[in-house]
């Protein structure tokens, strides 16, 4: 079950635009301290509450399955994973977007009703070593995503997520250090299906698409101006093609990954291209250990940056001879955004005793929005956010215990519209009650706690069951249905290790 921290990291930053440097590094696989064996589980969950974004269900629940294992051969080592998760979720409206954020366009309908959503992932790495220094390998992860609302606005919007890594590696001189390079390439996609069905008239629903910031188009759902249901196409798709490359370091007593990926993502195909968003994505992540009496110390520093800008082609269809074909003119900037984020953990592994580990974990968010939809008319987002969190876990007897306390602060300026160049007497329009609720919940002042208990059970090793859950409170809100957010999560995993 996520923890409401993590999750409000996600929603903080609008969701990652890039691959995250939580996966595990190819080159990390021929490790000693790399464990072998693998893990499976079954979980289910339940999150209900009135602090939640716009596009959140007031109450949901989900259950799934997942595993993952590690063998490491003489020459080869390899990990392989997969995994499926259901998700029902109550009162849900505004966003038709799988990740809502993910791109800078959004599609938002207004017919609070029950939402399901299944997803399935697989992926896997592999690490060769050739000869004495040189290894060779990579790894590819592949997940797809069904999603859907059966009341009208009813949509089913289907997602998908495909990376590939080719990875060649060198041991260092000392034969401790290992420099690796890879070429990074991903593909995310996700395509609307609207419908309307029954007697209601086409005037009974409308949708809003969302150019940056709130800032768009509201009209009946199958408007032109919408692009859910546009002769010629019929449903919404957008893509998004990424190439880069990453370099690791692995060593003690530090290791450093880097990474850089440039992006390119359109929204529409058979030559109805209504948008693109080029942009490109920094990371690195330096890390390191030591060994104390007691413990064992490890810290990591992260910086991320992501950065989009969308633009709207002009667009017209030309016939000629009888056939109707569309013809890009040109593309105009319409928004941009920006989001930074640095985060510092240190953690202390105790060898001994009832507590195992106390983590620190500090973090800083920036996020920066532009809209310059309609000349002359131009605002501009900022917004700030601290995070600080303290994270124990214990072991007594059979069970191990994980606490987290964590508080959040945040705080944004908006310049809202410049000033009018000449005569414009048309503004553009704003979605102000929904971007109000977006900003409450992105800046509320915050804190929370989670926590987890599990049991080893000792008739068969390897066999656990974990109970965990969570509490969020907000403080000072004006706008959102409530100000607390509960999760409740039990889990039944086994655990196995590699025979050497």
């Amino acid at each position: 079950m996520t923890s409401m921290k993590a999750k409000f990291l996600l929603c903080a930053v609008s969701l990652s635009l890039s691959v995250s440097l939580g996966a595990q590094e190819v080159a990390s696989l021929r490790s000693p301290a790399t464990p072998t064996g693998g893990y499976a589980e079954l979980f289910g969950g339940y999150e209900s509450g009135g602090f939640h974004s716009g596009y959140d269900a007031a109450s949901l629940w989900k259950v799934g399955a997942k595993a993952e294992g590690t063998h490491r051969g003489r020459h080869v080592t390899w990990n392989g994973r997969f995994g499926f998760e259901h998700f029902s979720g109550e009162n849900m409206l505004t966003s038709m977007f799988i990740h809502p954020g993910y791109y800078p366009i959004d599609v938002l309908e207004f017919t609070p009703g029950n939402k399901t959503r299944q997803t399935y992932s697989f992926g896997g790495s592999m690490l060769a070593g050739l000869g004495e220094r040189w290894l060779l390998g990579g790894k590819m992860s592949y997940e797809a995503i069904n999603y859907a609302k059966r009341k009208d606005i009813r949509h089913t919007t289907y997602g998908m997520d495909f990376s590939i890594e080719p990875t060649v590696g060198v041991k260092l001189s000392d034969g401790k250090a290992i420099l690796s390079m890879s070429y990074i390439f991903r593909k995310t996609a996700e395509t609307i299906d609207a419908e309307q069905v029954g007697t209601a008239t086409d005037e009974s629903y409308y949708a809003f698409l969302d150019k940056g910031m709130r800032y768009g188009a509201y009209q009946v759902w199958d408007g032109d101006g919408i692009h859910l249901d546009e002769a010629g196409v019929g449903l919404l798709p957008v893509k998004e093609y990424s190439h880069g490359f990453s370099i690791v370091i692995l060593s003690r007593p530090v290791s450093n990954h880097a990474e850089l990926l440039f992006k390119q993502g359109i929204v529409g195909e058979k030559g109805y291209t209504w948008f693109r968003f080029p942009g490109y994505a920094i990371r690195d992540r330096l890390s390191g250990s030591h060994n104390a009496p007691a413990f064992t110390g490890s810290w990591e520093l992260e910086y991320r940056l992501d950065s989009d800008r969308l633009e709207e082609s002009v667009l017209d269809k030309v016939t000629d001879g009888g056939v109707t074909t569309p013809v890009v003119y040109a593309f105009n900037g319409v928004s941009d955004r920006a989001h930074h984020q640095m985060k510092g953990t240190y953690g202390m592994h105790f060898r001994s005793g009832a507590v195992r580990l106390l983590q620190a974990e500090v973090s800083y968010a920036k996020w920066l929005e532009a809209s310059y939809l309609f000349y002359p008319y131009r605002d501009a987002l900022d917004i700030n956010f601290g995070l600080a969190g303290i994270k124990a876990g214990f072991e007594a007897w059979r069970f191990l215990i994980d606490a987290d306390v964590w508080a959040g602060w945040g705080g944004k300026t908006e310049k809202g519209l410049g000033e009018v160049l000449g005569d414009a007497p048309v503004q553009p329009y704003r979605l102000q009650g929904d971007w109000d609720r977006k900003m409450e919940y992105l800046t509320a002042t915050r804190c929370g706690v989670s926590m987890g208990l599990t049991y080893r059970f000792q008739s068969v090793r390897g066999l656990r069951i974990t109970a965990d859950g969570s509490w969020q409170h907000g403080f000072n809100l004006t706008v959102l249905p409530g100000s607390e957010r509960f999760t409740a999560g039990l889990r039944l995993g086994y655990e196995f290790s590699q025979k050497q």
